[in-house]
């Protein structure tokens, strides 16, 4: 009874390790949301405690045989062995255990780890079970024999199919070509996010009461190099009109066969409603992008404060899923304002973050919490943000949410000495009002010639060019409206334009002659490639 027991106890013992390693590797895809991966998180976790249990059971099985013994030249050697083993994998357990509590971003450690356990485990309990089926065994044996050509049909038949799978995969010289892509330039970037691609709606999740997540399946053909923090312009198909829209990717741009959003349904809005009651899988849209100035770059960015407000959130959970999927090891600090619980997006995931990431910290802010709410309660304030953030002054801010909340965000960063360039904002559709002190009426009736639509339009006095592309039936895609995100950047050929702002230009697209339509106004007959 207590060899069969053993034998129960080694065949757990090994089916445990072997089960954490596949579990560990299944967690660590990139395609797996959010939920699939924290039960599966919760599961690797079960099964360790479990393997550590059976462990230890094992060790003071062994250590009461051996009692009175020692290690002496009178064991046999496969036991000397089997000892050798348990006392090598005791350390490795406590290491593993160690960097998942202290360092749980060494993710390509913890693998090494759970391999290397699982392969001591097997040795410790085939040794010992191959040494007594040997000593059983009597010479030409029919059960040695079968076993023994088992094994080796399986090492022959797994030689050849790894030599098989070589012999695919380089069947010839010129056939060796790295599968790397060759890295792109900025300005193939920016051409190619203007090239429409068709998305394909293949997934709905609710987050909460009004809102949902949207996930799009990307087209083979087409790569999306996006950056976490960036947003797509859409042109939704709704009751027989394309109606434009950008929304922010609340997915890691890790993933690159599919992408998400997460719009929050707003009662006057009608692609917001459209989205959140009438969108079903199956949808096709057609979208252009990346775009925006508003991202997370681990290069430039060490340390980093998100401040968020209602839908402002979906930015922010593309950088921090970024970083999990990285496993980077940046310090974040996340202040996130709402109404109530119910209004919490991502709430599920924001809590396996909070576990997953070790240097991540995050508040919740409630302006109209329950009697039950333990957390922070009223407005964004300067005690709230001092009392979170530690150093103010090498963090890199990241603020996104209503107008109103951004300004009174950034009022209180600059009474906490945060200079300007530290601080990074995301909004969308508000228009900003022109800093050009000169009257509009005294302008004289400008022409603006669209090259690619072959189109010559009259401007009148104090529009943008961008107004008069869509009075035209121009399609210049846009975003902010403001001149901070750089999605309708279009190159100028001739003429001159006043901007009001520049934000959304980059250094190489301002030499080469881009400008923004939604902040510009003809100065004269301009000609733009639109």
């Amino acid at each position: 009874m207590s060899n069969i027991s053993a034998i129960v106890a080694g065949a757990a013992f090994v089916a445990l390790a072997a089960t954490n390693v596949v579990v560990m590797l299944e967690a660590s895809q990139p395609s797996r949301n959010g939920t699939s991966r924290a039960r599966l998180i919760a599961l690797h976790r079960i099964g360790g405690y479990s393997f550590v249990i059976l462990f230890c059971i094992m060790v003071y099985a062994m250590s009461a045989r051996l009692a009175g013994l020692g290690i002496t030249s009178h064991l046999p050697v496969h036991l000397v062995l089997h000892i050798v083993l348990v006392l090598l994998l005791v350390p490795l357990l406590l290491l593993k255990i160690f960097i998942v509590r202290r360092y749980k971003h060494s993710h390509s450690s913890l693998k090494g780890l759970g391999i290397a356990i699982f392969v001591i485990s097997f040795l410790l309990v085939a040794i010992p079970t191959l040494s007594e089926l040997l000593r059983s065994a009597s010479p030409g044996n029919l059960g040695l024999r079968l076993a023994t050509g088992l094994i080796v049909t399986v090492c022959l038949v797994q030689c050849a199919l790894v030599f098989k799978n070589k012999k695919q995969s380089w069947p010839s010289v010129e056939s060796r070509i790295p599968d790397m892509p060759a890295q792109p330039t900025p300005s193939a970037d920016r051409e190619n996010a203007k090239v429409p691609m068709n998305l394909v709606l293949a997934q709905i999740e609710q987050q909460t009461h009004d809102t949902k997540t949207l996930r799009f399946q990307i087209p083979n053909e087409r790569q999306l190099r996006a950056k976490p923090g960036q947003f797509l312009t859409f042109q939704w198909p709704i009751d027989g009109q394309r109606v434009s829209r950008s929304y922010t990717i609340s997915s890691s741009p890790i993933h690159r066969n599919y992408v998400e959003i997460t719009p929050k349904r707003m009662e006057n809005g009608c692609v917001s409603v459209f989205l959140n009651d009438l969108a079903q899988p199956g949808l096709t849209v057609e979208a252009r992008g990346p775009y925006g100035q508003f991202y997370f770059d681990e290069t430039l960015h060490k340390s980093i404060v998100l401040i968020a407000a209602g839908s402002g959130i979906t930015p922010m959970i593309s950088m921090l899923c970024y970083i999990d999927d990285l496993k980077l090891a940046t310090p974040v600090t996340l202040l996130y304002c709402v109404r109530a619980v119910a209004d919490i997006i991502f709430q599920n995931e924001l809590a396996r973050l909070g576990t997953s990431l070790p240097n991540f910290q995050y508040e919740v802010c409630l302006s109209q919490p329950d009697p039950a709410w333990k957390g922070q309660s009223g407005r964004l304030s300067k005690d709230f943000v001092s009392r979170h953030v530690t150093d103010p002054d090498s963090s890199t801010f990241f603020l996104c949410g209503p107008k109103g909340f951004m300004e009174n965000a950034r009022q209180i960063l600059s009474t906490l000495g945060v200079k300007q360039e530290r601080i990074l904002q995301e909004s969308f559709g508000e228009s900003k009002p022109s800093m050009d002190s000169r009257p509009r009426e005294t302008r004289l009736v400008e022409n603006v010639v669209f090259s690619q639509s072959q189109k010559v339009c009259q401007v009148s006095a104090g529009s943008t060019l961008l107004d008069l592309a869509e009075k035209n039936g121009v399609q210049i895609p846009y975003g902010c409206r403001q001149g901070q995100c750089g999605t309708c950047a279009t190159r100028l050929l001739s003429g001159a334009v006043q901007m009001d702002v520049e934000d959304g230009l980059t250094v190489e697209q301002k030499n080469a002659g881009y400008v923004l339509p939604c902040v510009s106004r003809a100065e004269g007959t301009v000609v733009l490639v639109a």
